[in-house]
């Protein structure tokens, strides 16, 4: 099955939707990653909105969805990068051996009422020293849905519904947005008012099974066939890393030679595991000499292990 993502409009009621399935992306991002099935739910859970809402993002650059948890779950981060190039990952703050698999939402992010959502936004061409639009709202106790729906209707004031599915092999979801009066295609007089609250209705039927097991396509025949919307487009969500042997030296290099050399003499190297995709990355001895005298140090040609 393909991932993908319908983006629709429905002209008559001012209304815009999305549909998504991710199967093969997801279990990309996940594969690696020692994370108890609930949280790994709850991050496909935050996966599937983060691609749908930067869906309609109108620059390059990328959007950012997390959970600061004051839980069992430190921190919970979906990065979603132009062309809908997605990764996440989740900090514990227990062992994960002791998240049994019945730990609410609540227990997960929000134990103490001190969760926060957060979106952040960071275009490609910011500026030096300019800083990325971030907006933070507290964490409610229901669902990763009901959270972002919080956030789009506090700090976006636009009303969103969402309805998503998650489970090791795969996530989906749909979401519901009312569009602007002015920004739709037909004279006000002609819409119909009652047409966000209509697709609520519909869209609410759709179970989790489905959206773990069908093709965004069938899904959304499923759900709105009678309205007949318009399809705008159709995209491909993908999983890819930032992670760099480069990138991560230079991350090495920013605790210093003293830090560096010591760490390598108790050790006998340094090794760094990325959180998002578990690749692995060593260095020695020789690598922390060229570190502190290459202008532009690469390192041993060896690729990362996972």
């Amino acid at each position: 099955m393909t991932d993908k993502l319908l983006k629709l409009f429905f002209p008559k009621k001012n209304c815009r939707a999305q549909v998504l399935h991710m199967d093969q992306a997801w279990a990309s991002m996940v594969h690696n990653q020692d994370l108890p099935l609930p949280v790994k739910k709850m991050l496909g859970e935050m996966t599937a909105a983060a691609v749908m809402l930067a869906a309609s993002l109108k620059f390059e650059g990328s959007l950012v969805l997390q959970l600061q948890g004051d839980g069992a779950v430190k921190l919970a981060i979906v990065e979603v990068r132009s062309g809908l190039v997605a990764r996440a990952t989740a900090q514990l703050r227990v062992p994960s051996e002791t998240i049994r698999g019945d730990i609410t939402f609540k227990q997960m992010v929000n134990a103490s009422g001190n969760g926060r959502c957060a979106i952040v936004l960071d275009t490609a061409d910011r500026r030096p020293g300019e800083q990325p639009y971030q907006g933070v709202v507290p964490l409610g106790d229901g669902s990763v849905a009901e959270a972002v729906e919080s956030y789009m209707t506090q700090s976006e004031q636009i009303e969103t519904r969402l309805w998503l599915a998650a489970s090791e092999a795969s996530c989906g979801g749909v979401l519901l947005q009312q569009v602007a009066a002015t920004g739709g295609t037909m004279p006000d007089e002609d819409i119909d008012p009652e047409g966000f609250a209509s697709l609520v209705i519909i869209a609410q039927t759709v179970k989790a099974e489905e959206l773990l097991a069908l093709d965004a396509s069938d899904i959304a025949t499923r759900l709105f066939w009678e309205d007949n919307p318009k399809v705008m487009d159709t995209l491909h969500p993908t999983f890819s890393c930032r992670c760099s042997r480069q990138s991560v030296a230079k991350m090495v290099q920013s605790l210093g030679r003293e830090e560096v050399d010591s760490i390598i003499a108790e050790r006998g190297k340094i090794e760094v595991r990325c959180e998002f995709c578990g690749s692995t990355y060593l260095f020695d001895k020789v690598d922390a000499k060229e570190m502190f005298t290459e202008p532009a140090f690469k390192g041993h040609e060896s690729e990362a292990t996972h």
